[in-house]
């Protein structure tokens, strides 16, 4: 009698702490939609190098070095160089799509 109470009694307490779990709001993985851009587009229309995470959805970044950025580019880096190399350091959480130059 006593091992059958004590088991409803443990049964009762996992229970309890399963449904009183909670989702904190505040914790969020970047994989999770706090990464990229918010209309879910691409800041570049085609992207030879292609530089992604393994999560779920990945993050990518287009890596292709080019004399500037696409207006659509939030965060351009270039040299000072003449000519300029330049590479958008967006980060999507998508695939980078399609090549610019077809495969050899």
């Amino acid at each position: 009698m006593k091992a059958g109470t004590a088991l409803i009694i443990a049964a009762l307490l996992t229970f309890v702490s399963f449904s009183a779990a909670r989702m904190d709001a505040s914790i969020f993985l970047p994989s999770q939609g706090r990464v990229g851009r918010p209309d879910g587009g691409k800041p570049w229309p085609c992207c030879d190098m292609c530089l992604c995470t393994r999560s779920i959805p990945p993050q990518c970044r287009c890596t292709d070095v080019t004399d500037s950025c696409y207006p659509d580019c939030q965060n351009c880096a270039c040299t000072k160089s003449i000519p300029p190399q330049c590479h958008c350091s967006d980060v999507i959480n998508d695939f980078c799509g399609d090549r610019c130059t077809p495969e050899s």
